[in-house]
This record gives structure tokens, C-alpha cells and sequence, in this order.
């Protein structure tokens, strides 16, 4: 069985600017400091990646939330992948367009071999 909250999800730099300002605005963690911020170092015309990690705890009063990888290409600097986390309301991220299997594994491979992985220098 799939679990149609665990795809990869490809965004405009509009519906990440929505996405984070939302999370901001909720005060969830895993957002940029500032829309200014993410303005100046996501490269706006290249595709984002969205991999769902982990679901966020909701009580009654909470909105649903889905902790995610961001892969992205930095605005300036060397084009090389970048990832961070984003915290993405649940509804939000079912709304975005799904990449096909098949094109979701090549993008992730290219991103993944372009991203240095390594935790010490």
C-alpha cells in the first residue's frame, strides 16, 4: 500500500514563499529566518524538491503539518544542490504536484550525487 503523504512534491518559488510564510506565521521550526532570506538564496527559476520526513504531532487546535527535505538550488554561487527542512501544513503539501515515480528517482539521484552528504568537512 502507498501512502499518498510520501511522495516527492515539486513547488514554484511562489508555493514555497506561501509554504514558508505560513510555517513562519505558525511559528513551526523549520523555516528560513525571513522571506528575505529564502528570496536571496533560492534560485527562483530552478525546481524544488519537497520529500516528506516525518509527520508533525497535532492536537485538536493544531493544523497538520508534515516535516520535509527541501532540495533547491542556492541563487547565487556554485549550482550545486542544496537541502534543508521546511515544515509544510499537511493540505498544503497534498495540494502540490506530484512528480512521477520514475522522474522523482532520476531528479533525487542528480540532486543527491550534487549534495555533499558529508557531516565533517
Amino acid at each position: 500500500m502507498q501512502d499518498n503523504d510520501f511522495v516527492v512534491k515539486v513547488l514554484t518559488i511562489d508555493e514555497l514563499v506561501a509554504a514558508h510564510e505560513f510555517a513562519k506565521a505558525r511559528h513551526w521550526g523549520a523555516c528560513w529566518s525571513s522571506g528575505d532570506s529564502l528570496s536571496a538564496e533560492v534560485d527562483s527559476s530552478s525546481p524544488k524538491f519537497l520529500l516528506p520526513g516525518v509527520r508533525n504531532a497535532a492536537g485538536d487546535t493544531e493544523v497538520e503539518s508534515l516535516r520535509c527535505h527541501l532540495w533547491y538550488l542556492p541563487r547565487q554561487g556554485p549550482k550545486t544542490g542544496r537541502a534543508t527542512l521546511l515544515d509544510v501544513e499537511l493540505a498544503r503539501f497534498q495540494a502540490l504536484r506530484a512528480l512521477p515515480q520514475d522522474k522523482a528517482s532520476a531528479a533525487l539521484r542528480l540532486l543527491i550525487a550534487s549534495h555533499a552528504l558529508s557531516a565533517i568537512g
